[in-house]
């Protein structure tokens, strides 16, 4: 049994001995023969306590619900990690079940969504239609990427998030594009957002303007792209 489980001092009633359920040994015995997952918390991944167990649950359980004495504070990031212990008491090392959970400026759970979408260019695919091509990557998302929605302003200056303007499928990590007709001296603004398939959007506000040049020959660029 490790050390941080021993608490014969209290009898097994220390914080940790309670959840553990030392008492029934008096703190001088490991009773969980069968095993068991410990529930640890910090601020980041390199501080959590490991020292306090803020949750016990059966060894095959599949989930853990919990909710926390103090709470979660509105705009915090918080680490968990669980950590299995066998029948002896001793405790695995490893980071590998660690979840990150984040709350927005109301206390509310962020759901992990897709990542965002990156590495745009504009190329012209003949006379006044263009091409507006962007990239993805799969690696560390937290949801499933289903497929791309485009939105654009006609030419308002404003983008009208309301109105999907076109649905690109996901087939993987790649470049994916979406054309449209410009015509000459036409400035137009676009945003890309990655849908998960639970129907979750990345929330991606993000501006490209795009701009063909009117004076010869004609010219197609990115003006800027507008991270948010």
């Amino acid at each position: 049994m490790e050390t941080k489980f021993f608490d014969s001092l209290f009898e097994g009633d220390s914080c940790n001995g309670v959840k553990l359920g030392m008492g029934l040994t008096g703190g001088d015995f490991w009773p969980r023969v069968a095993g068991c997952q410990n529930l640890y918390r910090g601020g980041s991944i390199r501080s959590v306590d490991f020292s306090e167990v803020l949750l016990v649950t059966d060894a095959e359980q599949g989930f853990v619900s919990f909710v926390p004495l103090n709470g979660h504070q509105a705009g915090e990031v918080y680490f968990y990690v669980l950590r299995r212990v066998n029948g002896c008491g001793y405790e695995e090392q490893t980071l590998g079940a660690a979840v990150k959970a984040v709350f927005d400026n109301a206390g509310d759970l962020i759901s992990a969504g897709c990542n965002r979408v990156f590495g745009f260019f504009v190329e012209q695919v003949a006379g006044s239609k263009y091409r507006l091509v962007w990239y993805y990557c799969p690696i560390g998302q937290g949801a499933t990427c289903d497929h791309f929605d485009v939105y654009g302003d006609g030419g308002s200056g404003e983008i009208d998030y309301e109105t999907v303007v076109a649905a690109v499928d996901y087939i993987g990590a790649g470049f994916y594009s979406y054309e449209s007709d410009l015509s000459a001296g036409e400035s137009m603004l676009f945003s890309i957002r990655a849908v998960s398939i639970d129907g979750g959007s990345d929330g991606f506000a993000g501006e490209i303007e795009i701009q063909v040049s009117d004076s010869a020959p004609q010219a197609v660029g990115i003006l800027r792209v507008k991270a948010v």
